[in-house]
Formats: structure tokens, sequence, C-alpha cells
């Protein structure tokens, strides 16, 4: 669609916000030598142009099929938008005319991407398989970074409204942000007094842009895989995913109660966050059989301090998993089948064990719609090679569990009975579980 790439940040973005757009992890390069051509990341147009083009030729448009790919675009396209852009990045106000910029300052905005190799050992290097992570400023509000929202030239007024703080202290049970920032009383207040030629500054606004404080806090959760992601502070607001009521609609519908809280999903990936300085649950629950990673980052003024991961554990639907937070990331506690009992908790910055995964994995597998004796035949195998994990011999573990791998695969041939068949897809998901168990 020729009208998104008017979206695009212009050259003159470049020149107002100093922040790259996008940036490469070194290990990106067994998958595609990203840094040899562009460095560790993109921080002008020029080379923001060439990326988006295909580095010269030397990428390809994807497939229509394949939306894991970096794109690339038309260039008839992008040259059709780098004209609108240069037509709207020098328009001027008629003299006499006066402009009032006003921003939104205070929420987590998405100011670029960060491209990495896949972790996982198995995963093919292919551009498809690119790790792609979101870059977070607290200088925007949460659509636009304010160098964005303020950069016109001349006279030009500058006027910030500090969202953070009025979320905190408005005690609704919404955020206001890019969206709804004409929603809010004294920024209301300070339109009629432009309009009555007052100019008069209200609570929440002014002409100097708000810093972040040393002791402000924040949390930023990313979680990758099939599960709904949830967060309840003590008073019982909620940020997250809700009931959509239309039952021929496929729209995702989510709420952000919590002060200065967000959500939003790209691709396989949710993210979301909140102030750290609040206690709250994050509860997870399992929508599918796979396994999930689920990341959270501590925020201390403009420093990320601690990143704690919960990574590779294995998921089905109805699974809940918590993770309470106060003055630090607590423990995580698993309710494999959801029957109100703890069946596993994983402690903040203890190495995930093995065998711990498979126990959990073991659950699962006694969860499964088929005849018991293939379930028990199964979880005789997965104890077995939790046995030899806890002994040390990963060799050994593996290689049972490459046989439960090989099992299952039988287990899922049209020409086994019906009584004893794991459905395909239920089997390929079974066997990406043990393959991700296996690269711990």
């Amino acid at each position: 669609m020729i009208s998104a790439y008017n979206l695009l940040p212009s050259k003159k973005y470049f020149d107002v916000v100093q922040s790259p757009v996008i940036e490469f992890d070194t290990d990106v390069k067994s998958i595609y030598d990203f840094p040899s051509i562009f460095g560790n990341d993109i921080d002008n147009f020029d080379e923001f142009k060439k990326f988006l083009l295909g580095d010269d030729g030397n990428r390809t448009e994807p497939d229509v099929d394949d939306t894991d790919s970096p794109n690339v675009l038309k260039d008839n396209f992008f040259s059709q938008a780098e004209k609108t852009h240069e037509s709207l990045d020098s328009w001027q106000a008629p003299t006499g005319m006066e402009v009032m910029q006003i921003a939104g300052w205070g929420l987590d905005t998405i100011s670029g991407i960060k491209y990495d190799d896949c972790d996982f050992i198995f995963c093919p290097d292919e551009l498809s398989n690119l790790d792609r992570s979101l870059l977070f400023t607290q200088d925007g509000d949460e659509t636009v970074v304010v160098p964005s929202a303020v950069e016109m030239d001349g006279n030009a007024e500058k006027y910030y409204v500090n969202l953070n703080r009025y979320n905190r202290l408005s005690n609704l049970k919404i955020n206001r942000e890019h969206a709804d920032i004409l929603e809010i009383k004294p920024l209301q207040d300070f339109i009629k007094n432009i309009i009555q030629d007052k100019k008069e500054l209200v609570n929440y606004i002014s002409t100097e842009k708000p810093e972040v404080k040393n002791e402000d806090k924040s949390l930023r959760y990313r979680l990758h895989s099939p599960v709904a992601l949830h967060i309840y502070d003590k008073d019982g607001r909620h940020t997250g995913l809700i009931e959509n009521k239309n039952p021929i609609s496929d729209l995702k519908f989510f709420e952000k109660q919590i002060p200065n809280s967000y959500y939003m999903e790209f691709g396989e990936t949710k993210y979301a966050g909140s102030e750290g300085n609040l206690a709250q649950t994050v509860v997870l629950k399992g929508e599918d059989l796979g396994t999930f990673t689920f990341e959270i980052d501590e925020i201390i003024g403009n420093q990320d301090v601690k990143t704690t991961t919960f990574s590779n554990i294995p998921v089905m639907q109805g699974m809940k998993a918590e993770v309470l937070i106060s003055e630090s990331v607590g423990e995580m506690k698993i309710d494999v089948d959801n029957d109100g009992e703890t069946d596993a908790i994983f402690r903040s910055g203890e190495v995930i064990k093995k065998e711990d995964l498979l126990g959990i994995f073991e659950k699962i597998i006694s969860s499964l719609d088929v005849d018991k004796t293939v379930k028990d035949r199964l979880i005789n195998k997965i104890d077995n090679a939790k046995k030899q994990s806890e002994k040390g011999h990963s060799v050994a573990a593996d290689a049972m569990l490459e046989n439960v791998k090989h099992q299952i695969e039988i287990l899922s041939d049209i020409n086994t009975p019906e009584k004893f068949r794991i459905p395909k897809d239920e089997a390929e998901k079974l066997m990406g579980i043990i393959d991700k168990i296996r690269a711990v």
C-alpha cells in the first residue's frame, strides 16, 4: 500500500532524533552479515534507505507468505514518499500565524527494532529466523517520540504534557496516551487559555521537557509463545487481553487499567510494561502446545539494570504460571494442568535445568487425549531421560529424548490405529518441545 510509505521516518527525522532506528547484535552475522554493511546500528537516513531497499540488491523481496524476513520495499514507492516528506518537512507557517507544538512525555514508546540470530540450536540460518525485539524510550507518548512531535523549525512554541505523572496521580482506570491526549482536562484548559490569549500554564504542562528521575523504576515484559499475558496490581486493576464478546470476530481487545501500563503484540511476541514501584502479579495462561520464554527488564532511571529470563518452558492450553513482583522479581510458579496445585517453581536468577522442564513435559504428555498405554510408555521414557540428566549424563539424556521424538513421530502416522494415534499437528508441537528441551 503506497500510502503506508509516507509513515516511514523521513530524512529530517534522523536530524532531530538521535537514537538508532535499527540495532544489530553481533551474532546476527551467522544468518546475514548486517554488521559488515551498517555497523552495529542504523542511525542515518542513507543507511535506513539502503536497508529498506535490500542492501543494493543483495536481498530480494520475501515471498508473500513470509512475514518474518525483513521486507524489501519498492524503490518507486519509496521515492514518492521521499518527495512527500520533503514537502511536509519544509513547510513553514505563514507570517503572522502562531504555532504551538504540544508533545506527550513519559510513556514507553517504540524507538526502533533490534535484530539478533536465532538462539535455538536447531534453528536454520535463514532471514525468516531472525530474532526481533522492540527498542523503547520513555521520551514519548506511547506512539510518537518527543523530538519528532516538536520538530518544527522557526518560532513554533513547545509545550510538554507529563503523561506519566498524570496517569499516576489521576486515579483513573485508564491511561491517557497519544490517541486520547486531548481527553486530559488540564490540557483542555490549557488549550482554552491559548485560545483566550492567556497562555497560562496548568498542572502537568510545562515549557521544559520533563526528565526521568534517577529513582524512577519501570518494568518491561516480553513474552515469546502461545501464551496470554496478564498483569494485576494490588487493587485488582488489570492490563492485558480481554474477551471479545463478538463470536464472529477475530479481533483482539485489551485494557490497561494499571497506571502507566501498556500491552501490545507484534507477531507471536507480546510486549507489556508498567511502573516498577507498584506491587503486581504477572499471570501467564497457556493457549496452545509449545514453549514460552518470558523476559522481564528492570529499568531504573534511564538504565536497564537487570533482565530476568525464564526460557523455553513447555506449555499447553490451560496451563497457568504466576510471577509476583514487589521490590524485586519473584519466583515463577507453574500449574501445568490448572488444578490449583503448583507443579514447578523457577526462581529468578537460577539456571533452569533440563530435568525440571522434563517434569513439566511429563504432565503435558499425561494430558494427551490418547490411550493410557501410549502415555505411560512415553512418560516412562521421559522419566529415564530425566534421571540421566539429573546424573549429569546429558548425552544419554539427549539420546533418550531423540527416541521419544521418534516414537511420537511413529504414533502420528496415519497407519497407527486411531486409539493410539497422536494427531499430526499435535505431534509436531510435541517434537518441537523436545528440541527446545534438548537445547537447554
